[in-house]
């Protein structure tokens, strides 16, 4: 694998900043983890290697090639990038929010919507993802989308 750089990557949503202003460099035959907490942005800063995300500023070079920076427009897409990826998948609908995706199987099971919103406003408490009660999948990070694939 070629090196992977990365300068002063930023990834922002409106005022929630993800990633901000990351500088690192993955030598070729390096082994890297990407360690933090839920909603610290690894996720997000490897699909932006991957071309899956696009970064609010900054530039991503993978050998030779640079594959994304703001300031010069470029934005390879992730089909070029030649860059292999495997997924944390969930079992979460993309089209639905997270308390959607919560309600969705008791719906199924034909609760009460009374007990529906009860159920699943105790999850959120204790899962600890109440703010994120109006968020699609694609908006949380991936230690998120597990607590509310749990849910």
């Amino acid at each position: 694998m070629p090196q992977i750089k990365l300068e002063h990557v930023t990834k922002r949503w409106e005022k929630f900043v993800a990633v901000d202003d990351l500088n690192m460099v993955i030598e070729n035959h390096d082994f890297v983890t990407l360690l933090g907490p839920s909603g610290c942005g690894k996720t997000t800063t490897l699909r932006m290697i991957a071309g899956l995300e696009t970064p609010t500023e900054g530039r991503i070079t993978i050998g030779d090639t640079v594959v994304y920076d703001s300031a010069q427009g470029i934005n390879i897409s992730p089909a070029k990038r030649d860059i292999g990826f495997l997924f944390q998948n969930y079992a979460l609908w993309p089209h639905m929010t997270v308390y959607q995706n919560i309600a969705f199987g008791l719906e199924n099971l034909k609760w009460k919507k009374d007990d529906i919103k009860a159920r699943v406003e105790e999850m959120l408490k204790m899962l600890k993802i109440e703010e994120f009660v109006k968020r699609y999948p694609a908006e949380l990070s991936g230690g998120q989308q597990q607590r509310v694939a749990i849910a």
